[in-house]
């Protein structure tokens, strides 16, 4: 079975808006964190960017949804209700 095709999407990363080509799955992890965490999806990225990862853009987003769904969710942060409310996404089809 052939692995879906990446999709590639427009996202700001340190005030530079740049395209970035994922799978599916991460995508859709990235929405969750943000959801989760009551952050905008360019927020998500700002948050893998700062991570100490060293390789390329990409592999440190990959790292840092595969961190953070491995975490306990006890140890995860809680987003506010104030957070949750004010969540919105900022990516776009590329």
């Amino acid at each position: 079975m052939p692995v879906p095709s990446e999709r590639p999407r427009n996202v700001t990363i340190r005030g530079k808006r740049t395209s970035m080509r994922l799978e599916p799955g991460f995508w859709d992890a990235i929405d969750e964190i943000a959801t989760r965490e009551g952050l905008a999806i360019d927020e998500v990225f700002e948050r893998a960017a700062k991570s100490p990862h060293r390789g390329n853009l990409s592999s440190a987003i990959r790292v840092y949804v595969l961190a953070y769904f491995r975490l306990p969710r006890h140890d995860r942060p809680r987003p506010t209700a104030r957070a949750r409310l004010q969540r919105r996404s900022t990516w776009n089809a590329g």
